[in-house]
């Protein structure tokens, strides 16, 4: 009798254990999910090229897939465990790259406002004051993100730095939609995908921010 109690007591506990072992790995694959979305978001955007040394991260997130799919422990654990460390790579390199183009165009923007303001003068054609005070707010909250980002990647957390450089390069390029200049060029991608969504929806309130990926 003890020893049908104590075979079924290890049944409960092993039932538990593998409860617990499977929603990790899901909630791993549910993080893996979110972190390479916003790498290949990143980079497609900005039309940023994959490092040609290292596997593609479309083949490691096919094979994670995969045994998500087939469902093999073992082989999901190897499978993520791989993914894992090539996104980590990955995400790391794209903030180096893109701590430069969120510097390039924050600069642009800044340039722009600096510019339209030496025209003001020169005309005496003032900007109307709600105008400017969102080109103002959309250029701090641009500097402010950036500086985050780079908080961020110093911590070693990579995935919210891109996120964070990602609404940085948004805040610059909605400063360039709010006096009507032209979108540099490169970035005319990342206005329409980023910028402009939250543009049409919040332009007449108050800068937005975005949701993380």
């Amino acid at each position: 009798m003890r020893s049908l109690a104590f075979l079924l007591l290890t049944f409960i506990l092993s039932l538990s254990l593998f409860g617990k072992t499977t929603l990790s790995f899901r909630e791993r694959k549910k993080q893996f999910d979110q972190k390479i979305g916003l790498v290949f978001d990143v980079r497609e955007t900005l039309s940023l090229s994959e490092e040609s040394d290292r596997n593609s991260l479309s083949t490691v997130r096919s094979e994670v897939e995969e045994a998500y799919r087939v469902g093999e422990r073992i082989r999901m654990e190897k499978a993520l465990s791989l993914a894992e460390g090539e996104l980590f790579a990955t995400s790391r390199k794209l903030c180096i790259d893109l701590d430069e183009k969120t510097q390039e165009i924050y600069e642009k923007a800044q340039g722009s406002f600096l510019l339209i303001e030496s025209e003001e003068k020169a005309s005496g054609k003032k900007m109307e004051w709600d105008t400017r005070e969102k080109i103002q707010r959309y250029l701090i909250m641009a500097k402010s993100e950036k500086d985050h980002a780079k908080e961020f990647f110093i911590s070693g957390n990579y995935h919210m730095s891109l996120h964070t450089y990602k609404r940085s390069i948004m805040y610059s390029l909605l400063s360039f939609l709010s006096h009507g200049k032209e979108i540099p060029e490169g970035y005319q991608t990342a206005a329409n995908a980023w910028a402009e969504p939250v543009w049409q929806t919040g332009h007449k309130t108050k800068p937005q921010s975005i949701r993380e990926n």
